[in-house]
């Protein structure tokens, strides 16, 4: 991808999994009522800011870092191209997993009240739904979004 095809991919990702996984969390620990759609609205662009600026300033520094150590010796580059894929999509899903759940928890005040398995177990719970959401439903739409926006 491009810089531009990257950008776009960064936001809609952003959009997608910090909504989702908002809405998730929020209707998991509330219920679906009037007060969980309104600190909902509240949140959300907040939410999908920092999810958007963390993952284009930090995460994707940390990503890239990781796969020119990890494919520094490698010569194929169809095997760097999937390598990179991968790294990248394990790197951006444990980081921003871990990130967005922990921010939340701080922002809600649970997260000093919490054993350091009770957060072990939380965080294992967020990332299997996170894989989960992003894997079948927004990727592909993310993709689909990004190459019709900007094509290659």
């Amino acid at each position: 991808m491009n810089f531009k095809q990257r950008l776009l991919f960064i936001l809609f990702m952003s959009i997608g999994m910090g909504t989702s996984m908002s809405w998730l969390g929020m209707a998991n620990k509330q219920g679906i009522n009037s007060s969980m759609w309104q600190v909902f609205f509240i949140s959300i662009l907040p939410t999908i800011a920092f999810a958007f600026v963390f993952n284009l300033l930090v995460v994707n520094n940390l990503s890239n870092w990781i796969i020119k150590w990890r494919t520094k010796k490698m010569n194929n580059e169809v095997a760097i191209r999937l390598k990179n894929d991968n790294i990248r999509g394990w790197i951006i899903l444990l980081t921003m997993s871990f990130t967005m759940s922990t921010r939340a928890l701080l922002i809600n005040g649970m997260l000093f009240h919490m054993t350091p398995v009770q957060f072990i177990f939380g965080f294992f719970g967020t990332l299997t739904t996170a894989y989960f959401i992003r894997d079948v439903f927004i990727m592909p739409i993310v993709r689909r979004l990004v190459f019709r926006v900007k094509p290659a």
